[in-house]
C-alpha cells in the first residue's frame, strides 16, 4: 500500500489536494495543528510541526512512503518577512531527513515562485537564476536546495487561486468588494502573472508525487496574464466593471515586478493526459462558490 502523508493538509492548497491523492489510490494521512473535519478516505493526525516531537509523531503514525510537505506560514501580509520562514525551513529540512530515514521512498517538497526573485522572462527551473528579494522565498529557496540535494522533487507554485483561498488575496477580495457594490482600488494592472486554478494544481501535484521527476519543477499553468486582464474578466462576471480603480494603489517590491511566470515544459512531461479546468471555467467556479458564502445584495 501507498501511503502519503500530506502536511499543511486544511490549507488553501492542501484541501484541493487530499480527493486528489485518494482517487489516485493513496492511503492518504493529513497533518493539521488541530482536529478536522472527516474527509472520506484521509486520516487527520494533529501536529505542530515546528516541534520535533510534532515531527516524529506524525512520521510514526503514518509511516509514509510517500511525503508531500505543503505546511509554511502563508497568512497575507505577513508571510513575505516572517521571522517564522526560518523556523520553517529548519523544520522541514529535518522533516526530511526523518521522512527519508522512516524509509519514505517518494518526497515532494512544495517552494515558490517567489524564489526566482526578478526575472526579464518566463521562470525556467533549469536555467534561470534564483535571486529572491523577500525572507520568505529566501528560506524557501534554501529548503529547496536541501530536497533536491537528498534526490527530492521540489515544486514551486505560481499565482494559485480557487474555493478556500484567504479572502485577502486579490480575487476573493475583489469578488467581495464587487458583490457588496464597492469600489475596488488596485495598481495600474500591468504586471504578468501566472494564476493556476487551485483544482489544476492539485491534479499537477499529485501526477508529480506519482511521476519519476526530481529537482525542481515548476507548478503552473504555463500561461501569463497581466494583472488588469483578470481584474476585468472576474469583473465582467459581475457586471462591475465601472467599480474597478486602476493606478489607486502604488504598487511596491515583489507586487511591482512585471513579470511572474512559469516555464512548464518539465511539468508537461508529467501531466500530459490529466484533465484540467484552466483560468476561465476556474474563475467561473471559484465565483459561484464565493457568491454561495457571501451574503444576498439587498
Amino acid at each position: 500500500m501507498r501511503r502519503v502523508l500530506v502536511t499543511g493538509a486544511s490549507g488553501f492548497i492542501g484541501r484541493g489536494l487530499l480527493p486528489v491523492l485518494v482517487a489516485r489510490g493513496f492511503e492518504v494521512h493529513a497533518v493539521a495543528r488541530s482536529a478536522q473535519p472527516a474527509m472520506s478516505g484521509v486520516r487527520w493526525h494533529a501536529a505542530d510541526l515546528l516541534t520535533a516531537a510534532g515531527r516524529a509523531h506524525a512520521l510514526s503514525a503514518a509511516r509514509p512512503t510517500h511525503l508531500v510537505h505543503l505546511a509554511w506560514e502563508v497568512r497575507p501580509g505577513h508571510y513575505r518577512e516572517d521571522p517564522v520562514n526560518r523556523l520553517w525551513a529548519e523544520a522541514s529540512i529535518d522533516l526530511l531527513a526523518l521522512a527519508r530515514a522512516g524509509g519514505a521512498a517518494r518526497i515532494l517538497g512544495i517552494g515558490s515562485c517567489l524564489e526566482y526573485g526578478p526575472q526579464s522572462g518566463p521562470c525556467d527551473e533549469r536555467t534561470s537564476l534564483c535571486r529572491p528579494t523577500t525572507l520568505y522565498g529566501q528560506a524557501k529557496l534554501a529548503t529547496a536546495e536541501a530536497y533536491i540535494a537528498a534526490g527530492a522533487v521540489w515544486g514551486r507554485v505560481f499565482v494559485p487561486f480557487g474555493p478556500n483561498e484567504p479572502e485577502a488575496r486579490l480575487i476573493p477580495s475583489l469578488i467581495r468588494s464587487l458583490h457588496a457594490g464597492q469600489s475596488f482600488d488596485c495598481s495600474h494592472g500591468g504586471q504578468l502573472r501566472d494564476f493556476v486554478y487551485v483544482d489544476d494544481l492539485a491534479q499537477m501535484t499529485a501526477a508529480v508525487l506519482d511521476g519519476e521527476l526530481t529537482g525542481a519543477v515548476n507548478l503552473a499553468s504555463g500561461e501569463a496574464r497581466s494583472l488588469r486582464s483578470v481584474i476585468e474578466h472576474v469583473a465582467g462576471l459581475l457586471d462591475g466593471r465601472h467599480l474597478l480603480r486602476f493606478g489607486a494603489v502604488e504598487a511596491i517590491g515583489v507586487d511591482a515586478e512585471p513579470i511572474l511566470a512559469a516555464d512548464v515544459r518539465s511539468l508537461r512531461g508529467v501531466t500530459a493526459g490529466v484533465p484540467l479546468v484552466g483560468f476561465e471555467q476556474g474563475v467561473a467556479r471559484d465565483l459561484a462558490w464565493w457568491i454561495e458564502r457571501l451574503p444576498r445584495r439587498m
